[in-house]
């Protein structure tokens, strides 16, 4: 699509946001937002130019129907994934109070869930938007939801938990306060979550596309930050330097840490995973 062209369109969908249309139309034009941002930097850069966030953000006051402001909660999520102006745009709007409203208990699960990531993505590397999150009575909202839905939903909800935790003492005091530790805990219980649990109690993640399943297991984290278990396939990985990686395991003698060695030490990484620089250096050789 020509940048000209795409500009105009997105021009053309805001317009339809507009109050005043039938809730059908705002439906159709807010998820064709949604899907236009996806994996599309420039278009988020063309609804924020042309007022999509602030026309978005007036769908999802109350009153409104459930549809309207599921669309609008995903379109914020799109336009709001790694684009710093636009999470600065939601806020500078009002729309973290509205997001928070949208998580009241006996709303839709639907609408529960895009809320959840709209609020995800906003506190996501953004300081700013961490603070207001947890000044409007955010993580008591997304605690509430984290015990309710489907799997999807308490991902997003315990997602927003993590990042609102990122250098925020106050936020990890309320999360504890609220109970939120043992609804994270119950996700990774038998019989929980383990996809809620482990992705997002925001410790180090181990996950790699076509590979053999990956067991992980959170140590003591804290100021160590080490990993108490970690199992991985002797040959998982292809490297993107090289031949396949073959993954050896030694324990620390000092520690009894566990670690991997990669194609690179200097790298400290496991394709998409991280390896603690707390941890001690991989003395084994590869083939």
């Amino acid at each position: 699509m020509a940048k000209g062209s795409a500009r105009a369109r997105v021009a053309a969908l805001v317009r339809r946001l507009a109050p005043g249309g039938s809730a059908a139309e705002h439906v159709e034009a807010a998820n064709a937002l949604a899907r236009l941002c996806n994996n599309k930097v420039q278009n988020r850069d063309y609804v924020q130019e042309c007022g999509g966030i602030a026309a978005l953000v007036v769908l999802l006051a109350p009153g409104g129907s459930a549809a309207v402001h599921e669309q609008a909660a995903g379109a914020l999520l799109s336009l709001c994934f790694e684009h710093s102006k636009n999470k600065d745009a939601v806020r500078e709007c009002g729309g973290v109070a509205v997001l928070l409203a949208l998580l009241a208990p006996g709303g839709s699960a639907a609408v529960h869930r895009e809320a959840a990531g709209a609020l995800s993505n906003l506190c996501s590397d953004n300081a700013q938007n961490r603070e207001c999150v947890r000044q409007c009575g955010g993580v008591a909202a997304l605690e509430g939801v984290l015990a309710s839905g489907g799997s999807d939903l308490r991902a997003r909800a315990a997602a927003a938990l993590g990042h609102l935790c990122i250098d925020s003492a106050q936020s990890r005091d309320s999360v504890r306060a609220c109970g939120g530790i043992a609804a994270l805990v119950a996700q990774i219980a038998p019989g929980g979550s383990a996809t809620v649990g482990s992705a997002r109690l925001r410790r180090w993640q181990t996950s790699a596309p076509e590979t053999p399943p990956i067991r992980t297991a959170c140590g003591t984290a804290g100021a160590s930050r080490r990993w108490s278990r970690c199992w991985r396939p002797a040959a998982c990985l292809p490297c993107t330097g090289g031949p396949w990686l073959r993954w050896q395991m030694r324990a620390a003698a000092t520690s009894g840490a566990r670690t991997a060695c990669a194609r690179a030490a200097a790298l400290r990484r496991w394709s998409r995973c991280w390896r603690p620089a707390a941890l001690p250096r991989c003395t084994c050789r590869q083939p």
